[in-house]
């Protein structure tokens, strides 16, 4: 198991905040439901309010909170 897997499934079925102050702003809290690497990028899938929203570990500025 590579790295990036293993930080993404430690982050599975846990609820999160995800919130990012760039050029396009988003606050969103979520369960992470799922996950794919995509160009060794860890894409978390999350339901929020019943949405699936895809955010990418590399966006910039991306701070990440536990609920």
């Amino acid at each position: 198991m590579n790295i990036k897997d293993y930080i993404a499934k430690q982050l599975l079925g846990k609820t999160f905040r995800f919130k990012c102050n760039c050029l396009v702003k988003f606050d969103i809290i979520g369960k992470v439901v799922d996950y794919e690497i995509v160009n060794n990028e860890i894409i978390f899938i999350i339901n929020s309010n019943n949405k699936m929203i895809k955010i990418g570990e590399n966006h910039p500025n991306l701070e990440i909170y536990i609920i």
